[in-house]
């Protein structure tokens, strides 16, 4: 997207990967934040259409970026009304405005739109959601496809990287490690960790593209969570004693998830031009920048 006359409008650049697409681009681009202000970011609130629309406005952006989403599966769950709001209406809004002001729309999916029967999915495959939010991102993405002359949705699965907040696995195993806190993880949930900065550079080269299409964009390591936690504690040198793997069914999620889901990335990795990490050197990378920014 650097390379691309005109600007960047990253929505949800407080989050994990919005916020490194948006640090990625530098002056190039713009950010918003909804619930979680952070300095240079403006607030848009996506279920009002608006305030995006007031954005777009002011920046007048060859490109946007629709990282905003309510993430919390069983959340989604608990409150399919909640989920509806943002990431399908909200979505619906991005578009439309994306569409007004001739924007290329680089919207972010997941690999929860399939039902984990056979996965790794490929694109080709035909989704078969299991809860609401991989219902609502399949809702999304037809929207996108059907409101934006010019997109590209970027299917993607169990992200990581180094977040100070420690929200994603990764981090959340090794601050666990850390405090010696018991973490229960599941047995039998199978997929592809994902360095965040290889959906970073998937995301920039997708908004170069003159083709609109469904990419899938994850790791190479198909791995379950209990084998993906304890390579996460022994990357940072940590006893894995404090993990303990116990089937899906004995965690009480509200929401069913795709046991063997996780995504193919084989025909997209080569259209983006782009190479993702193996989980072990994407762990090498993270130990490094906690090791060099975590206080």
């Amino acid at each position: 997207m650097s390379s691309v006359a005109g600007k960047t409008l990253v929505i949800g650049a407080s989050g994990l990967v919005g916020g490194r697409i948006l640090a990625h681009l530098g002056a190039n681009a713009r950010g918003t934040y909804c619930s979680r202000a952070q300095p240079g970011l403006q607030l848009v609130d996506v279920t009002d259409p608006d305030t995006i629309d007031d954005e777009l406005d002011a920046l007048r952006p060859s490109v946007v970026v629709m990282a905003a989403s309510y993430t919390h599966v069983d959340g989604c769950e608990k409150d399919p009304a909640r989920s509806y709001d943002v990431n399908v209406d909200g979505v619906r809004n991005v578009a439309r405005a994306a569409a007004k002001y001739r924007a290329r729309l680089v919207f972010l999916s997941s690999d929860y739109v399939f039902d984990g029967e056979h996965g790794p999915h490929r694109t080709d495959e035909t989704p078969a959601p299991l809860n609401v939010y991989g219902q609502h991102k399949l809702e999304a993405e037809r929207i996108v496809a059907r409101e934006t002359p010019s997109y590209a949705i970027i299917r993607s699965c169990n992200i990581y990287g180094y977040d100070a907040d420690g929200k994603n696995f990764v981090m959340a195993v090794y601050r666990n490690g850390v405090s010696r806190t018991h973490m229960r993880v599941p047995i039998d949930q199978w997929g592809n960790p994902t360095y965040a900065d290889d959906l970073v550079d998937a995301v920039e080269r997708a908004g170069r593209l003159g083709e609109s299409g469904v990419f899938h964009v994850a790791g190479p390591d198909y791995v379950d969570r209990l084998t993906w936690a304890r390579r996460t504690a022994a990357a940072f040198g940590l006893d894995p004693g404090f993990i303990e793997g116990v089937p899906t069914s004995e965690l009480g999620q509200p929401a069913r998830r795709p046991l063997h889901a996780g995504l193919d990335s084989r025909d997209s990795l080569p259209r983006l031009g782009v190479r993702t990490h193996g989980l072990d050197a994407g762990l090498v990378a993270v130990r490094a920048a906690v090791e060099g920014r975590a206080p």
